[in-house]
């Protein structure tokens, strides 16, 4: 399905959630009551004194008068508002999504729902109110997760999606994309590097992970966000190695590689010191660094070798007209000649 297709359709679905009002109205008074039987569980296991059976009595209490919620609520509107939304949904997101299990989780939810509704309607009894009350507060959630996956989209789509207060961003175009392979292999290239810088700096990468803000092909273009610090020692690297692998682009139109040594990293990027102004203990991280480099590096390499253009935040890196020319025709020969390795080259550590 077309882009601008699902973009309707994610608008459509938006509207009509944000314009569900009785039923949120519904859910949202039912939580709050939830709310004050969490507290009544959590005197009965704190326990001492009269805890126990006050507070059982307490929530006993709440379950036997949720009818005073509930009557505030037209059950008549709020089955038309649920089977509304129902197929609104399903008409608009039925197919075309990457991720369909938020809204077929939602869907599930909101029909458990009606039917819990219904039974509760039909006999008001605390043994019914406590299901229902259950059912509500999943419901809720799950519409505030499809709410914000379908925020998401909209944003990522139309290009919107910020930074957010302890991110910083990574916009990176890579003008050399000659296959779906090698595409792939910048995006995990982009990711290692990330994950690798993260481990340095001390920074958690499942607590600050490397979010996607837009990935177009054809040229790779990635806006990425994530942990600031980590972002903004990621981009010097890419800066650097970029300006080192264009400054020894040769005459054959040939790139060199940058060395998989920590004494290498320093010297070309000055590594240690751009750890330093990041916050992290060299001192304590010394017997892992010539690991750290050899990961570090393959990382540039793979993801800016081979690249006579890269722009990053902005900022355009190029060897040049003669250079590009040079490294396109390289190419071009590389595709119709076998040149044999020289195998008595030493192995690149």
């Amino acid at each position: 399905m077309l882009q601008p297709t699902l973009t309707r359709r994610v608008e459509d679905s938006l509207r009509a959630l944000n314009g569900a009002a009785p039923l949120i109205g519904v859910l949202e008074a039912l939580n709050a009551a939830y709310q004050k039987i969490d507290t009544c569980l959590l005197g009965i296991a704190e326990g001492g004194g009269n805890q126990i059976y006050d507070n059982s009595s307490a929530a006993h209490s709440q379950l036997a008068s949720l009818s005073s919620v509930t009557k505030k609520f037209s059950a008549r509107s709020l089955f038309r508002e649920v089977e509304r939304l129902e197929q609104q949904l399903s008409a608009t997101l039925g197919e075309g999504l990457d991720e369909p299990k938020f809204v077929t989780n939602f869907l599930e939810k909101l029909d458990a729902f009606a039917e819990s509704y219904s039974v509760y309607v039909a006999h008001q009894a605390g043994t019914n109110a406590l299901p229902l009350l259950l059912i509500a507060r999943h419901l809720l959630q799950a519409l505030e997760n499809l709410r914000g996956f379908l925020e998401y989209l909209s944003a990522n789509w139309s290009g919107q999606m910020k930074p957010q207060t302890d991110e910083a961003e990574l916009s990176l175009v890579l003008t050399n994309i000659s296959n779906l392979e090698d595409f792939a292999e910048k995006l995990l290239a982009l990711y290692a590097l990330y994950a690798e810088l993260c481990y340095v700096l001390g920074v958690s990468a499942a607590s600050h992970p490397l979010r996607i803000g837009k990935i177009e092909s054809g040229s790779l273009w990635t806006r990425l966000f994530g942990d600031t610090k980590v972002i903004g020692l990621m981009v010097e690297l890419v800066e650097g190695a970029v300006r080192f692998l264009h400054r020894n682009y040769t005459t054959e139109g040939k790139f060199s590689a940058i060395p998989k040594k920590i004494e290498a990293l320093d010297s070309i990027l000055d590594f240690s010191n751009r750890l330093k102004e990041s916050g992290a203990d060299v001192s304590s991280l010394q017997e892992s660094l010539a690991k750290n480099a050899v990961s570090i590096a393959n990382s540039l390499n793979t993801l800016i070798s081979s690249q006579p253009v890269v722009e990053v935040n902005g900022k355009v890196l190029s060897i040049g007209q003669e250079a590009q020319k040079a490294h396109l025709e390289q190419a071009l020969t590389k595709k119709i000649t076998y040149e044999v390795p020289d195998t008595n080259q030493p192995d690149e550590e």
